[in-house]
């Protein structure tokens, strides 16, 4: 069964999904959609076929041919366009983060059930060589009961002038679009999707070193105890110069050894007790398709065996649950735990730098 998709939204990350689905079998690209008329109507008139090209996501909603809605707008905008998208039928698998809050993705999860739809949050990390392969050792007991996994990660803190205008990711102070929510729910995801523990309670700190007046943030510590028995600690840092950080990536530790997927190499690096530190490559197979295109047939194949999808909303959601919880942390000086209340729920992330341009819609 083919499938049409109708992808809304062409910044930078829409070239991953619109080869994905070139890619899919069984899957078409049938029309795309952003504000920027020029661009969508370069995107259509680039690729063989009748592709339609709009400049308002409605429109491509109304379009008989598009089944899938690939929602690719700005965070602050996923609930809106992926309500829209399945109060019209259409199936949608949707951009990390979520949304900016947990209300919002429940909102979006109230879609899906009321419609009868698919949706699935594009997680693409977890789906990558060097996660699947420390997920694979870890169901084999390579390492005994996980215990901990620590990840940390850098990024290079932004200055006065380095901001394009139409840069929306950082003109909406932290409102979907902070460090914490932004990338941390993807290193959250990945964490959980290797260890398979979920947090139960959050302590954090965010702030703002280098970047103030730009950006919302650039560095935060996030601990997170877990179920079962597991603390998942993750931490990004602010930096003046990109330089080498070989040690970036997630170190998981068990009871008997411990997993290193960092940017050492493209395996794992793998030390058990009373065993010599050893490399492990990926399955080969794991090389011949990209993270996206595991995300996107993992999707396709839920539609047309109406199975789970690989990321589900509720999935995503625990993410999104993390951040929020991890910001309430740091205002508040105390351990928040999970699940959020009702009022916290709606909270959408701290306004850390009142300076900030106002969020664009496009």
């Amino acid at each position: 069964m083919s499938l049409g998709y109708g992808v809304i939204g062409l910044g930078r990350i829409s070239g991953r999904h619109i080869d994905s689905i070139e890619r899919l079998e069984g899957g078409r690209l049938a029309a795309v959609a952003d504000a920027n008329e020029e661009k969508a109507q370069r995107v259509a008139t680039a690729r063989e076929g009748e592709i339609a090209a709009y400049t308002d996501y409605r429109g491509l909603l109304a379009d008989p041919g598009v089944e899938v809605a690939v929602v690719l707008v700005p965070t602050h905008l996923h609930r809106e366009v992926s309500v829209a998208a399945m109060d019209a039928g259409r199936h949608v698998i949707c951009e990390k983060a979520m949304a900016p809050s947990v209300a919002d993705c429940m909102a979006m999860i109230e879609a899906r059930d009321r419609n009868g739809v698919k949706l699935m949050i594009a997680h693409s990390t977890r789906f990558q060589p060097q996660a699947l392969t420390a997920r694979r050792l870890v169901e084999e007991g390579a390492i005994g009961r996980v215990i901990a996994c620590d990840a940390h990660f850098t990024a290079g803190a932004t200055q006065p002038g380095e901001v394009p205008e139409d840069f929306w990711r950082f003109k909406a102070g932290a409102a979907g679009h902070g460090y914490v929510v932004n990338f941390g729910c993807h290193y959250i995801d990945t964490a959980r999707a290797i260890t398979g523990a979920d947090p139960v309670a959050v302590s954090g700190h965010v702030g703002n070193r280098f970047s103030q007046g730009v950006i919302p943030e650039d560095h935060y510590v996030i601990a997170a105890l877990c179920e079962p028995d597991v603390t998942i600690t993750i931490a990004q840092y602010g930096t003046l110069a990109t330089y080498r950080t070989p040690s970036s990536g997630y170190v998981i530790f068990g009871t008997t050894g411990m997993i290193e997927a960092t940017g050492h190499a493209g395996g794992v690096l793998l030390s058990a007790a009373g065993d010599e530190t050893r490399e492990v490559a990926p399955d080969p197979a794991l090389r011949a398709e990209t993270a996206w295109d595991r995300e996107h047939r993992g999707f396709h194949r839920s539609i047309i065996d109406d199975v789970p999808e690989p990321v589900t909303g509720e999935d995503a959601m625990k993410n999104i649950e993390w951040a929020t919880a991890a910001y309430l942390s740091s205002e508040r000086g105390c351990r928040v735990d999970l699940p959020l209340c009702e009022e916290d729920c709606a909270y959408c992330g701290p306004c850390l730098e009142e300076t900030l341009p106002p969020a664009r819609d496009a």
